[in-house]
């Protein structure tokens, strides 16, 4: 089965994630204005980087694995080469 995301709007920088696959999990994260000028991300908006970022951070762990609650800039402290996605 393949994961399944669902990305809710929270508010302008926070979103609520479901992750359907053999196990649903729930995530809260979010998003500032300055990571998106700081990774110079200029054609996604902030659903899409979520989204984005889910499908890099499943490519590499399980869906249990990732954090319930985090900022999106802290993926970068686990996995050094998601600076890299949006270049």
């Amino acid at each position: 089965m393949s994961d399944q995301i669902n990305i809710k709007e929270l508010s302008p920088n926070a979103f609520d994630v479901t992750i359907y696959s053999n196990t649903e999990t729930n995530h809260q994260v979010t998003i500032s204005d300055n990571f998106i000028t700081e990774y110079q991300i200029k054609n996604l908006t902030k659903k899409e980087i979520i989204e984005q970022s889910f499908i890099f951070l499943l490519q590499r762990e399980s869906n249990t694995s990732i954090l319930r609650k985090f900022d999106i800039e802290v993926i970068a402290n686990y996995f050094p080469e998601y600076k890299k996605l949006f270049k």
